[in-house]
This record gives structure tokens, sequence and C-alpha cells, in this order.
């Protein structure tokens, strides 16, 4: 049973969709793709890999975090918008 890593598929997804402020989508941010967040981990680990497979990673992670930045833009607007309806 291997650890859960927070790059997971399921697990970024459910953690973006899970927040319900903006606080804590931000948070999340953070935790995905921070200084000290998930992908830049991911990214430092990479120096030890072949040129090969340091290129097919390389692409993979960046996929990845363009699709938990478009995941987190879109969460961003509804959680705006429903922000935004809140006051009105």
């Amino acid at each position: 049973h291997r650890m859960t890593s927070p790059l997971d598929s399921e697990n970024w997804k459910s953690a973006i969709e899970s927040a319900s402020t903006l606080a804590a989508l931000e948070e999340q941010r953070v935790v995905l793709l921070g200084k000290k967040g998930a992908i830049t981990e991911a990214l430092k680990t990479m120096g030890s890999l072949d040129p090969e497979a340091r290129k097919a990673k390389g692409a993979e992670l960046n996929q990845l975090k363009q699709q938990i930045t478009d995941a987190l833009d879109a969460k961003k607007t509804e959680l705006s918008t429903a922000e935004l309806n809140a006051r009105l």
C-alpha cells in the first residue's frame, strides 16, 4: 500500500473541489504549487533521473501543473461568483 501523494489526481481534484472559500482555495494552491508545494518538491527530485526520464517526468509535471492551475482558476471563479451573489 503506497502512500498517496497530494499530486494523485483524485487527491488534488477533491482538495480543490472541497475548498469552500477563496482563502481555503489559496491554501490548496500553496500546498500544490507553492515554493514548498508538491509540484516544486517533485521537480527537485528530477536531478537524480537520467536525461530521458527527466524529460518525460518534466513534461508530466508541467502538464499536471497546468491541469491544477486550470482547476484552481475554475474554482476561484466559482467561489468569487458565489461570494458576490451572497453579498447581493
